[in-house]
C-alpha cells in the first residue's frame, strides 16, 4: 500500500486537546489531519505520532515543498 500525503489540514494536536472520542493507537500522543491519496482517490485522514517532533517534521516539510510525502507499507502489500 502506498499513501501520498498532500497537505496538513490540522495539527499536530495532543490527544488531551483532541475533541474526538475514539480510541487512539497505543503509544501515540499526537494527531494530524491530512489530505491523503491512495489509488488515485483523495480523502482526509488522521495520522498518529508518538513524539511531537515527528509530527512537526511533516508540518515543516509542507512549508517548503509541494511534492507529497509518500508512505509505503510493505507489510500490508500481499
Amino acid at each position: 500500500m502506498t499513501v501520498k500525503i498532500w497537505d496538513i489540514l490540522e495539527g499536530p494536536v495532543h490527544k488531551d486537546e483532541c475533541p474526538y472520542s475514539y480510541e487512539w493507537p497505543k503509544g501515540t500522543k499526537y494527531s494530524m489531519l491530512c489530505k491523503a491519496e491512495e489509488d488515485g482517490e483523495l480523502f482526509d485522514a488522521d495520522f498518529y505520532f508518538e513524539a511531537y517532533e515527528d509530527a512537526y517534521e511533516w508540518k515543516i516539510y509542507f512549508e517548503t515543498n509541494i511534492e507529497p510525502l509518500i508512505i509505503n507499507s510493505e507489510e500490508n502489500d500481499a
